[in-house]
């Protein structure tokens, strides 16, 4: 008793330390300003970031991409009601390293340098890791500005590090000192576990903090939202409008106000499982995306086959039971038995097999544009190791509505999102036997492109390093380069 004690006050102290250390980088209380309707010099997504706690929002990336139509380097226009389009006007010249990344994802999914604004969430990119590099460019201007700082530095993190050590170890010999004269010894792992929650919790609490010169300016930004507030109906404006608004509409969207315009343009937003847009055929058009039932779908002609025999013997099997039962009591004739089991198995096998046999009869060809890669889990193996069902979709150009097809996973995962491919697949089983591809995918870049993904900008205390950094030409080439070919997950 007296060492679980002993445990639970090293415990106390040190979450006593953590808090300590957490309220004093807790980030400056900001007051708005007096409202006005000056621009200070900071670009959208810096603004979105000082002034959402020092926490970068998603509609950053959109109101950079209006600040950008704003200045002139792409232009939004609104065709209809369903359609509006950003349309690349000139060569940008100098932009910041986040900006490119805006830019460079809307040149790549641009056919003859125009795009469906709905289209900003298609690619066959790694939205995580693009979205993680946006954010750090977007902190280290922050930083260079002196709007912004880590939360926490090395210091902090060696200190509260080491002294977790201390109740780790406590709380492993209070557990040895239970376990003694048992088989095992329960007290490493208890300290390991104990250690590993510590950090965890370290971690909750880390993040970036805001200067004292980023509170005034956050403070200043907050008046510029009650400016905006008061004389634009920035919520109800389309994207297209950055026409008439230019900067203001960039901004209002940054602080919030201008929800429909960041919904036009999902620069950071996830590709929607069930609905794609595609220029496959020359003209944008939105796809809806199916995914039919199991049943018969989605499988490969030979399997279905010795499923639809095993499901016809089972029917007809328990069909004659039900039936040999049924004439004990006189319900059903004796000579009626066994030619009704079999036409209840042939009936329930015949469908399946039908099917099957007319695909391996002659596979369809299929030619268009992939709109959609998915797995989804269906179950587990007898080792409890998950199975997939894995999915793709493909935009033939002759109709609106597509039904996802299945095949094997070596031949998903070489695909990407945008490829065109020529197939080989079974149209009554949606089983692809076959696929090449014809022309890869536009969208094949890599985001760390500048440098900035090297910056200590954690959203958690697991990415803080303690060491000193390598040097940066020797990291580049142990990690296989800035452009290495990298795959999404």
């Amino acid at each position: 008793m007296v060492l679980w004690t002993a445990a639970a006050a090293a415990t106390g102290l040190w979450l006593l330390l953590l808090l300590a250390l957490a309220a004093a980088t807790r980030n400056p209380d900001v007051e708005p300003g007096p409202a006005t309707g000056v621009l200070a010099g900071h670009s959208p997504a810096v603004v979105d970031l000082i002034t959402g706690g020092w926490r970068l929002c998603d509609e950053a990336a959109s109101a950079t991409l209006l600040d950008l139509a704003a200045r002139g380097v792409v232009a939004v226009e609104e065709i209809g009601p369903e359609l509006s389009l950003v349309r690349l006007r000139k060569e940008p010249g100098d932009l910041r390293p986040y900006e490119r990344l805006v830019y460079d994802h809307v040149r790549a999914l641009a056919v003859d340098g125009v795009v469906a604004t709905g289209a900003l969430a298609e690619g066959s990119r790694d939205l995580r890791r693009w979205w993680k590099s946006f954010r750090k460019k977007v902190i280290v201007e922050a930083r260079e500005q002196g709007l912004s700082r880590p939360r926490w530095s090395r210091a902090h993190v060696l200190l509260l590090g080491a002294a977790a050590v201390v109740p780790a170890v406590a709380i492993g010999i209070a557990a040895g000192a239970a376990d003694a004269g048992a088989d095992h010894n329960g007290g490493p792992g208890a300290a390991i576990v104990s250690f590993a929650l510590l950090v965890t919790l370290m971690g909750r609490l880390n993040g970036e903090r805001g200067t004292a010169e980023g509170a005034a300016a956050a403070a200043h930004w907050l008046g510029v939202r009650e400016h905006l507030r008061a004389t634009g109906r920035f919520a109800e404006q389309p994207a297209a409008s950055v026409t008439i608004w230019g900067r203001h509409l960039a901004y209002a969207a940054a602080l919030g106000l201008a929800p429909r315009a960041v919904a036009n343009l999902p620069v950071s937003t996830p590709a929607d499982d069930n609905r794609a847009w595609s220029d496959y055929g020359g003209m944008w058009h939105v796809v809806n995306v199916r995914y039919p039932s199991r049943v018969l779908w989605g499988r490969p002609p030979g399997t279905t086959i010795l499923r639809g025999l095993a499901a016809g013997w089972f029917a007809g099997f328990f069909t004659w039971i039900l039936l040999v039962a049924a004439t004990a009591f006189g319900v059903w004739p004796d000579g009626l038995v066994l030619p009704t089991a079999l036409a209840v198995g042939l009936a329930v096998a015949g469908l399946p097999v039908a099917y099957a046999i007319g695909d391996l009869g002659g596979a369809a060809a299929v030619e268009g544009r992939i709109v959609r890669l998915r797995r989804f889990r269906d179950g587990s193996k007898a080792d409890d190791t998950a199975k997939w069902t894995y999915w793709c979709a493909i935009d033939e150009g002759s109709s609106r509505e597509v039904r996802a097809m299945c095949l094997s996973e070596e031949m998903w995962r070489p695909l990407r999102e945008g490829d065109t491919v020529r197939a080989a697949a079974g149209r009554r089983l949606g089983w692809i036997r076959r696929i090449d591809v014809i022309e890869s995918s536009r969208l094949r870049a890599s985001y760390d492109d500048t440098g900035e993904h090297l910056v200590d900008a954690p959203e958690n205390l697991g990415e803080v390093r303690v060491l000193p950094d390598r040097p940066a030409r020797a990291s580049r080439a142990e990690d296989g380069g800035a452009d290495a070919p990298r795959r999404p997950e």
